[in-house]
């Protein structure tokens, strides 16, 4: 069964449930930059048939949700606020953010508006720098995106270099279409560590999951945010940035749910 679209307030949310009801909490799921709540639709059928119910938002200016009149000047606070505002109408949910969601996730956890928080190939908080040499490389083209705060998309050799490194060529093709503008304010705000996160107020269990091939965010960066927050660290060679639809999956994401089910 495929997810159904619901609103909270002006957020379109894409909900899927088990056949069965069950005892098991919601799960709220955040994308990343340019995504959407489509890259979760496997991960939810998933999260069905083991027991949980998942809430994919589409943030604000994404696919039709909260319009905003300028996408280039949304903060990721912003961003944060959409998160908050789900998170806080499911009572207490699991989260898991992948990139820019996955530090959406620390900031739900921070307001401790969650009851655990789990980070794929997380972008990080103030004090992890998430510049490396790829990336670098990468975004000089769209510096005057990042400075002036307008809208933004990757083109498809940098998305295929950065995201879909490890994405089979035909999934991409399907893939970078669905890609939306995103706003050059956010990233700016994560090229340059804006967003902070007091650990100490991160009092629920978290887990951080990561691809050793992943050229976006770097092993390094999971690493020290996995040091940040005393969480225990997955990684899995042979996946890359979109370690949630890669070929073989299921095998990560199988291990998240099971970590959720203990905690």
């Amino acid at each position: 069964m495929a997810p159904q679209n619901t609103n909270v307030g002006d957020l379109i949310v894409a909900v899927e449930r088990p056949p069965a009801a069950t005892h098991k909490p919601p799960v709220l799921l955040l994308h990343g930059f340019n995504g959407g709540a489509w890259y979760w639709e496997a991960y939810q059928a998933l999260l069905a048939s083991r027991g949980y119910a998942s809430h994919a938002i589409n943030l604000r200016g994404h696919h039709g949700s909260r319009p905003v009149k300028d996408i280039g000047k949304v903060r990721v606070m912003d961003y944060v606020a959409d998160a908050l505002d789900v998170a806080r109408s499911l009572k207490n949910p699991i989260v898991i953010g992948h990139s820019m969601g996955g530090l959406l996730a620390q900031k739900v956890a921070e307001a401790g508006a969650c009851r655990a928080a789990v980070m794929l190939a997380s972008a990080p908080p103030r004090w992890i720098p998430i510049v490396s040499w790829v990336l670098m490389t990468k975004q000089l083209k769209y510096a005057k995106a990042l400075a002036t705060f307008t809208s933004l998309k990757p083109d498809r050799r940098d998305a295929d270099a950065l995201m879909f490194n490890r994405t089979p060529m035909a999934d991409r093709a399907a893939f970078f279409p669905r890609l939306v503008p995103e706003s050059g304010r956010a990233g700016f705000d994560l090229s340059f560590g804006i967003v902070g996160v007091n650990e100490r107020r991160v009092t629920c269990p978290t887990l951080v999951v990561y691809g050793s091939d992943d050229k976006f965010i770097v092993p390094r960066i999971a690493r020290a945010i996995a040091a940040k927050y005393r969480s225990p660290i997955r990684v899995y060679d042979g996946f890359a940035h979109h370690i949630m639809s890669e070929p073989g999956w299921e095998r990560p994401a199988n291990d998240v749910v099971d970590w959720m089910d203990q905690h």
